[in-house]
């Protein structure tokens, strides 16, 4: 999980979202149209803001974008199925077995930045283990600690060795101590944001003493 910058609210809910509110309100039903708060300029710049990778995960969602959802559920509070700051995808964001755990009790991508988010998080290999119990409730709410995410992780930790094991024997061959910067920058490309799982990045290169 990294900070995403939420970019300004779109046009359509400017335009629409009060009216949408007020009648699904008024209509007494339990779900919103998600044909409304999934329209293509909502899910186009909710994707765009995170380099289209989950909110929670960082996983880089291919092909056809995921789904959108609600940050806080609307059958906890039906008048913010419209709001902007509600929205997010759904990809790691399907609360229901973890319904008991509030969201409030967690982490946003939104709203903590990305100094608050290691206080809470960090990464031993491909595990992302918890630094307090807000830290605990995040993994156990959007299931960041599942095997398919250990496995994904994983392979980006291969690419990753694969790469500095070759930096270092062109280091040996050509006689060096210390890598140039741009081989230096080839390593940390893998912690920018716009790269899957650069929080953990941050915790191997740290490991790996690349500053």
């Amino acid at each position: 999980m990294r900070h995403v910058e939420r970019k300004p609210e779109p046009n359509i809910l400017l335009l629409k979202k009060d009216e949408w509110t007020e009648k699904f309100l008024e209509s007494e039903k339990n779900r919103p149209d998600n044909a409304k708060y999934g329209h293509s300029e909502i899910k186009s710049l909710l994707y765009s803001a995170s380099h289209n990778k989950c909110y929670y995960c960082e996983t880089i969602l291919k092909g056809k974008p995921s789904e959108i959802d609600h940050l806080i559920e609307v059958s906890e509070n039906k008048s913010l199925a419209f709001e902007w700051t509600n929205l997010s995808c759904d990809n790691c964001n399907d609360k229901l077995p973890n319904r008991s755990i509030a969201v409030a009790d967690t982490l946003n991508p939104c709203i903590d930045s990305d100094e608050e988010i290691r206080k809470h998080l960090k990464f031993e290999d491909e595990q992302i283990t918890f630094l307090t119990i807000k830290g605990d409730l995040t993994i156990q709410k959007f299931k960041l600690s599942s095997e398919r995410l250990d496995w994904c992780r994983m392979q980006e930790l291969k690419k990753f060795h694969k790469l500095l094991i070759a930096l270092k024997d062109k280091l040996i061959e050509d006689n060096r101590t210390c890598m140039n910067a741009d081989e230096m920058d080839k390593l940390k490309r893998f912690s920018r944001f716009d790269h899957c799982y650069s929080l953990m990045f941050q915790d191997v290169l740290i490991d790996n003493n690349i500053r």
